[in-house]
C-alpha cells in the first residue's frame, strides 16, 4: 500500500510574497477569486484540489511541489 504525506507550504510562500511586495493577503485572495477566509482555510488544509494547487503555482510563479511537498510512504 502506498501512502502520500503532504506538507502544505502555502502560507509560507504567501508570507514571502507579502514580505517582498507588501501585497496584503486580502488582496491576494481577491486576485485568486476567493474570500480571505477561503485562502486562510487553504493555507491550513492537508488536501487541496489539483486545479486550486495549480492556480497558486501560477500566481506565485513556482511549481506545485514547492507549495505542496510530498513524501511517499510504503
Amino acid at each position: 500500500m502506498v501512502e502520500i504525506k503532504i506538507k502544505n507550504n502555502l502560507e509560507k510562500k504567501l508570507d514571502e510574497l507579502q514580505k517582498n511586495t507588501g501585497i496584503m493577503k486580502t488582496f491576494m485572495a481577491k486576485e485568486l477569486g476567493m474570500t480571505p477566509q477561503r485562502l486562510y482555510h487553504l493555507c491550513k488544509a492537508s488536501n487541496v484540489q489539483l486545479d486550486t494547487a495549480y492556480k497558486f503555482s501560477v500566481y506565485l510563479n513556482c511549481s506545485v511541489t514547492e507549495i505542496f511537498e510530498y513524501e511517499v510512504i510504503r
